[in-house]
């Protein structure tokens, strides 16, 4: 083999195992990642969706909730959720949820775990529960809240009961609505929320 020859094969296998390097680097991002959409429905007729996303690496945990309806009631109206977290260790660390109804802000809510209790600020007004460990309601989109008797509404900034109907059906009694979740093969498959005039349900698209 010929000094050039054999420079060229070791290049080769060089360039072969850094291509298998960012594969495998590739994959083990990818691999914990997770979107679930739900169409929404309201007497029926489809509304709007949501989006539910999960990033999953060797640190921490992201969840983003995309929501957006459009229903026509006695006049149009249009709704829009927008919620972002991280946890760590199955801890929520800093949690960000906007609102807007008609395209006008509603509420802005931004949680943060800071000097060992988490500091919240809705609307401007800054208060905070003195508590070492939260984990939000977006978290059991993919989890089952087996075990669990409180989460965080990311939404509002308050903790709230976690009622068990049966092994696969939960609610929330939520800013004056019902929050039924309905659980299939460890992940949310349906949400009903009732209002006092109307309900919204959310159905897993297949």
């Amino acid at each position: 083999m010929t000094l050039k020859t054999s420079v060229f094969s070791k290049m080769i296998k060089l360039l072969v195992q850094i291509n298998c390097v960012l594969i495998l680097s590739t994959l083990t991002f990818t691999a914990y990642s997770q979107n679930l959409t739900y169409d929404a429905y309201i007497r029926g007729h489809k509304v709007g969706e949501m989006v539910v996303s999960r990033e999953v690496n060797d640190e921490s945990t992201k969840i983003s909730v995309k929501t957006h309806i459009e229903a026509h009631m006695l006049v149009k109206i249009t709704v829009d959720f927008v919620s972002e977290s991280t946890y760590m260790d199955n801890k929520l660390i800093i949690g960000e949820a906007t609102s807007h109804t008609n395209g006008h802000l509603k509420s802005s809510v931004h949680t943060v775990f800071k000097d060992g209790k988490y500091v919240i600020n809705k609307d401007g007004k800054e208060s905070s529960l003195p508590l070492e460990s939260i984990v939000g309601a977006d978290y059991y989109y993919f989890e089952t809240p087996v075990g669990k008797q409180k989460t965080y509404a990311l939404a509002t900034g308050i903790m709230l009961d976690i009622v068990n109907n049966n092994d696969q059906t939960f609610y929330f009694e939520h800013d004056g609505k019902k929050e039924l979740h309905t659980f299939a093969n460890g992940r949310l498959s349906e949400l009903e929320i009732s209002h006092r005039l109307y309900t919204v349900t959310f159905k897993i698209r297949k």
